[in-house]
């Protein structure tokens, strides 16, 4: 998907300026946008306590100082935080209407990344979802710990959202 499409979905516009790194997931669903990125927020396999671990690791080594494992919080569309400057984990909302998408930004030392869950709805009842990540890097270890951590990413992202929206979606 070209950044010029990207920009175009829900709530996206403005988003992408100065990012270093844009990346798209897309399903067909039939949950909300709410659900999908509570769902997505929540997911936690045992497998990813230990991708949680090397993070830790490797932040370290990269001189980006002590990182704790975030605690599991279940996350509903009844508890989903939406108004701008709330938290949710290491996020903070930064917009959101509720229905087409929903946008949380999380920033640190070494990089800032954004997480938006955009939303069109199909003829069928269905909708199409798109999970955007959208990374700016503050310095030479941003740039390092994503690159590594970015096949990583794709995994879990797509992991979640099948996880979400099941696996007979696109």
């Amino acid at each position: 998907m070209e950044r010029s499409e990207i920009e175009r979905l829900p709530g996206m516009a403005g988003l992408l300026a100065g990012a270093d790194h844009v990346d798209v997931h897309t399903m067909d669903g039939g949950v909300t946008v709410l659900d999908l990125a509570a769902g997505v927020l929540s997911y936690r396999p045992g497998w990813m306590a230990l991708l949680w671990r090397v993070r830790v690791w490797l932040l370290r080594c990269l001189g980006q100082g002590e990182r704790a494992v975030p605690g599991r919080e279940r996350l509903t569309t009844e508890n989903l935080p939406l108004a701008p400057g709330e938290k949710v984990g290491f996020f903070t909302v930064v917009r959101s209407d509720g229905e087409t998408y929903w946008i949380a930004e999380g920033k640190e030392s070494h990089l800032e990344a954004a997480m938006a869950v955009c939303g069109t709805p199909l003829p069928d009842g269905r909708t199409r979802f798109h999970a955007v990540t959208v990374v700016r890097y503050h310095n030479l270890a941003g740039r390092v710990y994503f690159n590594v951590i970015r096949p990583f990413h794709h995994l879990v992202v797509h992991a979640a959202m099948r996880s979400v929206l099941g696996r007979g979606d696109r």
